[in-house]
């Protein structure tokens, strides 16, 4: 009994390996087992155990396979669940339907399929991608997500205002993003550059040394603390602050920019 248990536990790991083989490292087991026998190792277990479990991973297995109809199949087996709309909304964006698509990731708060819709769409319409990535905001409000996640939709939602030139409301989101995460230093960083913009430099300020007692290490902090320190009309402190920039990323786009400023 215990053998059989271990061979049936081995199988199931064998076919998980092989339709989740895109995330394991090159050249690991995973790669090298066929998805084909992991599709048919998961269907042998359906007809003896017919698990939400077992219809999700043939669903994904299919999906990734590109028979969107024996995907569809499967996933018309699961309940109503977030995994089911991500799912759906999974079939619908290989089919090409993206409105589709973004209305079940949107429901099924799956962060990272709808980041991938709203940088797909920000290539040529911005307004458009605001507007998902406010739906992904308000759903992840209502579900009660960690406030690590709300923090990130409002910074992208801030970047997405940013490029539409709406610096206020920009920098209302960064300042929400950092309410909900007061020890991120690239949200600090954002609404440093933001206060900047908008000729709030006290206010960039304290971002900016926020930001470095954080990350001690930010190249962007000491740069943008130097910015400021050169609109105040110290000159000497920009420069203190361009070196210790330098010092940890010369490469910094925004020590570039100091730099310029100090010409």
């Amino acid at each position: 009994m215990v053998a059989a248990l271990a061979l049936a536990l081995a199988a199931v790991q064998l076919a998980s390996d092989a339709i989740f083989a895109s995330a394991a490292a090159p050249g690991s087991v995973p790669t090298r087992v066929p998805l084909s026998a992991g599709i048919a190792i998961y269907q042998a277990i359906a007809r003896v155990a017919p698990a939400p479990y077992v219809y999700d991973m043939l669903a994904r297995a299919e999906v990734k396979r590109g028979d969107l109809t024996a995907a569809q199949r499967y996933v018309q087996q699961l309940p109503d669940s977030p995994a089911r709309s991500e799912l759906i909304g999974r079939i619908a964006q290989a089919r090409g339907d993206h409105r589709a698509a973004q209305r079940y990731f949107v429901a099924a708060g799956d962060i990272l399929a709808i980041d991938g819709e709203v940088q797909r769409l920000a290539r040529s319409d911005l307004r458009a991608a605001y507007a998902l990535e406010l739906q992904l905001k308000n759903r992840l409000d209502q579900s009660g997500t960690h406030p690590d996640a709300v923090a990130e939709a409002y910074w992208r939602l801030g970047v997405l205002l940013a490029l539409q030139g709406r610096t206020r409301e920009a920098m209302e989101n960064y300042t929400q993003a950092v309410a909900l995460s007061p020890i991120s230093g690239k949200y600090l960083i954002a609404a440093g550059f933001q206060s900047y913009d908008l000729h709030q430099n006290a206010q960039a300020q304290q971002y900016f040394q926020r930001a470095m007692s954080v990350d001690p290490a930010s190249a962007d902090a000491y740069a943008g603390a130097g910015m400021v320190a050169l609109r105040f009309g110290d000159r000497a402190g920009a420069r203190m602050y361009a070196a210790r920039a330098r010092e940890h990323d010369p490469a910094s786009q925004a020590l570039k920019t100091l730099q310029d400023q100090l010409r």
